[in-house]
């Protein structure tokens, strides 16, 4: 049993300050002589966690939750006191002689970083000295990332084939604390790196000790093994260890942190190149969350180092970035961590707008500023994306949309926050203040948890997003007469931007290529998504006439195709004057009379245009 004599206790206890070891958990602010905060052990909207100065302690009245520097330490790092106590005096500057410990006088955690440092030390010199990593260094080089960008994250090369198990054993090191940081396997007896040439980014805990790692594979060899039919991961991260735990750590978060607090809001990206290229660019404000979906661990971390300030997740625009925005937003809300979603255009990732050496362009800068001013409000972002033309749904689907958004803000802890986002609800679909209230606290008949996929189950397909009645019988049209392509363009104005991505994809096929027969169109459409072909195929099978009816002419069809335009652009127009209200509203709260007059303006024009469609 290791043991910490009580006078090095009681130094480390005199060494801490407890009110910036509580900042490290939550936004405090000063009460008088002492401070006060969110507890960092339950959900609350109102600080009722005090700490206290003279006897330096905290006390939360909320859940008694109660003790010093090192209890708290202990209960949030989930540790042992002689751990907590090591965690406290390295932040010092402490060392310790610990009695009756192992070799060399080292707890076990502190053994367990230790060598985390070495293995990322080796790593660090096999990237820019090792001839075989000579791709690796090319491959940064092609994402622009720069070398004094790779140092300062600490970026190495594993070379693999017991490389670092060597390399270990000259050192002297207990290659049984390599096993448990998860960086050694045993293949037939024999102890071997479990990485094997990767590009390995360190994952650090809140005090900047590497503790695990992510490791990349590069783009040459992930093409070769997926053409040799053998799935690997882009990415692979170690498993939990007793160091690191997923659901736990956020990528860059020491460094983020007091970054963050200076500039008001916290950028949660996708990758590690992403918040390296952005703070290489000069935003030093962003964390990243890798190899899992966001946790309501990591969304009550997140909101207590954001305090008053914004939580924003930045997420690519493709689908797998969509689906995470809303994962992300529906933990937040069940933790009480308002969040902001902003969404990058034309699927770029922040690392292929912001990454440029040591310099970036103003432009960029710019699109990066103009992405994030627009970012939504978790409830708006949730609304538009589950129901984006919310008069064109009929009853069904209506509810269905309804009960997909309520059940994302039920789970919410605070009760007036969740009124609140209700109204908002029913101001989306034009609903009753008092009813949507009552469908909240009612709610739908429970269901029960699905199971949670398998870590090796392959992905489960996403749907295309689904067509309202009148982009459905467009494209089935366009599909089955290429004859009213040109009309449908020239004539009427369709354009791609009317269906949703990636439907405009083929609705933009159809229209540019209207001499294109079935199998054309259908080929073109499987290239581009391959959900996208089976849909081509669908429109085809589905008879443009009830079954028994005389086959259509085409001056039915033509008068057909004008009336389901103008009904979808009549929903087109409903929704952007829907929306134009809200925003109007939130200018009314907000008491701009220069955007105020702009937004009234831009709605009186939609208002006419729709009564000219009429």
């Amino acid at each position: 049993m290791v043991r910490i004599g009580e006078d090095q206790v009681r130094r480390v206890k005199e060494a801490t300050d407890i009110v910036q070891v509580m900042s490290e958990y939550a936004a405090v602010r000063k009460s008088g002589k002492n401070f006060v905060c969110c507890c960092p052990f339950h959900q609350e909207r109102s600080p009722s966690c005090y700490i206290y100065t003279e006897d330096p302690s905290y006390y939360c009245f909320g859940c008694k939750a109660h003790g010093d520097a090192i209890s708290l330490v202990q209960k949030k790092e989930n540790v042992s006191f002689v751990d907590a106590v090591e965690i406290l005096a390295r932040r010092a500057g402490i060392t310790l002689v610990l009695q009756e410990g192992p070799a060399g006088n080292r707890g076990e955690r502190d053994a367990l970083v230790a060598a985390a440092a070495f293995a990322t030390s080796f790593y660090e010199r096999c990237l820019w000295e090792a001839p075989e990593a000579a791709d690796a260094r090319a491959y940064l080089e092609s994402r622009r990332l720069g070398r004094a960008s790779c140092e300062r994250f600490r970026l190495g090369w594993s070379l693999g084939r017991g490389s670092l198990v060597d390399a270990a054993r000259r050192k002297g090191l207990d290659l049984a604390l390599l096993a448990k940081l998860d960086l050694t396997v045993d293949r037939d007896g024999r102890l071997t790196d479990r990485f094997y040439e990767r590009v390995m980014f360190p994952i650090c805990d809140r005090f900047g000790n590497p503790i695990a790692f992510s490791g990349r594979l590069l783009p040459a060899a992930e093409k070769a093994a997926k053409e040799a039919g053998r799935g690997v991961g882009k990415y692979v991260n170690n498993t939990d260890t007793p160091l690191y735990q997923k659901g736990h750590i956020v990528f860059n978060l020491h460094r983020a942190r007091t970054a963050a607090r200076d500039a008001g809001r916290l950028i949660v990206m996708e990758g590690p190149t992403d918040v390296m290229a952005a703070d290489q660019a000069g935003y030093a404000e962003c964390v990243a969350v890798l190899g899992t979906a966001l946790t309501p661990e990591h969304a009550r971390q997140l909101n207590s180092v954001v305090g008053d300030g914004r939580l924003i997740l930045l997420l690519d625009g493709d689908r797998a970035g969509q689906t995470n925005a809303l994962k992300g937003i529906r933990t937040c809300l069940a933790v009480g961590a308002p969040v902001k979603v902003a969404i990058l255009p034309d699927e770029l990732d922040p690392a292929e707008l912001l990454a440029a050496g040591d310099t970036v362009t103003p432009e960029a800068k710019a699109t990066f500023e103009r992405v994030l001013a627009g970012a939504r409000s978790d409830v708006d972002h949730l609304l538009r994306t589950v129901a984006p033309r919310p008069y064109d749904l009929d009853r069904e689907a209506l509810v269905a949309a309804v009960d997909e958004v309520l059940g994302s803000v039920r789970p919410m802890p605070d009760e007036e926050q969740r009124r609140l986002a209700a109204h908002e609800v029913a101001e989306w679909f034009n609903v009753p203040r008092d009813r949507m209230e009552k469908r909240l606290a009612e709610g739908p008949a429970p269901r029960a948890p699905a199971a949670p996929p398998a870590e090796d189950a392959p992905p489960a397909e996403i749907p295309l997003p689904k067509l309202d009645n009148a982009q459905d019988r467009i494209l089935q049209l366009l599909v089955a007469r290429p004859t009213l392509r040109p009309i449908a363009a020239d004539e009427h104005g369709l354009e791609p931007s009317h269906v949703p991505p990636p439907w405009d994809t083929l609705l933009g096929h159809l229209l540019m290529q209207p001499e294109d027969d079935f199998h054309a169109v259908q080929s073109a459409a499987t290239t581009a998504d391959p959900r996208l072909g089976d849909a081509v195929g669908r429109l085809a099978r589905t008879p443009l006439v009830p079954r028994g009816a005389a086959p259509p002419e085409d001056a039915d069809l033509r008068h057909e195709l004008a009336l389901q335009v103008r009904t979808l652009r009549r929903g087109l127009l409903r929704t952007a004057i829907h929306r134009l209200g809200v925003a109007i509203q939130d200018a009314e709260r907000a008491r701009d009379m220069v955007k105020l007059k702009a937004l009234f303006s831009e709605r009186s024009a939609l208002q006419r245009e729709e009564r000219d469609l009429g």
